[in-house]
């Protein structure tokens, strides 16, 4: 009988995963199509003003502003990726002790990327 719940709660946990992947998808076409737009406001220099589509509207704006505008929106895009990889990590880990039962984690799992300045350490 105890059977059932470990099976809705692998269920839940793998709804979970996809989903946070599937946001991951979606906000990095936001922040590709962001990087396109930073790259249009470089190309265009005798320009002040732009048109800038917010929503329903488009709205005339300072280049300044909307440039500032789109590289917040980038940093707060680059954060939310980075919080839901890690979130499909540690459901990703969740759901192996949920199936095989262990509490240990497969090798390589907990892997990160070098930063620069590791990198930077380990040449020093």
């Amino acid at each position: 009988m105890e059977y059932i719940p470990i099976l809705a709660e692998r269920e839940r946990i793998a709804e979970d995963i996809l989903t946070n992947k599937q946001l991951i998808i979606d906000y990095d076409r936001t922040r590709n199509t962001n990087r396109e737009a930073l790259n249009k406001l470089k190309k265009e220099k005798d320009k002040k003003k732009v048109w800038v589509n917010l929503g329903e509207f488009f709205i005339k704006m300072d280049k300044d502003s909307v440039k500032t505008y789109i590289e917040k929106d980038q940093e707060s895009l680059d954060s939310g990726i980075s919080s839901l990889r890690e979130s499909v990590k540690e459901k990703m880990t969740e759901l192996e002790k949920l199936e095989t039962g262990d509490d240990k984690i497969s090798k390589g799992f907990k892997l990160r990327g070098i930063s620069s300045d590791d990198l930077y350490n380990i040449t020093k």
